[in-house]
């Protein structure tokens, strides 16, 4: 199978704060999978780089078969993110 996503020590830190600490994995095409933890847990920053919206701090991830942090406008287009809170509306016209 083809692999969608997939990181390797993937890490994001805030400060002194570890947001994401090496996380590591592999989705393949029909595979579905789910984020969950309480908050704080790095859920939002983790799909943040995955997105290329954030840039990762150590690791790497690829999604697509693009890598987040080389090549963003790939993986903009290859996928679809809807946050919860849109920061936009307020520059919208």
């Amino acid at each position: 199978m083809a692999v969608v996503l997939e990181t390797i020590g993937l890490t994001r830190y805030f400060g002194q704060v570890v947001a994401a600490d090496g996380i590591s994995l592999r989705i393949e095409a029909g595979e579905r999978v789910g984020i969950v933890g309480p908050n704080g847990a790095g859920k939002t920053t983790t799909i943040r780089i995955l997105a290329s919206l954030v840039a990762p701090d150590g690791g790497r991830a690829r999604v697509a078969g693009f890598d987040v942090a080389e090549d963003p406008a790939a993986v903009h287009s290859a996928i679809g993110h809807m946050p919860e809170l849109f920061g936009l509306y307020d520059e919208l016209t």
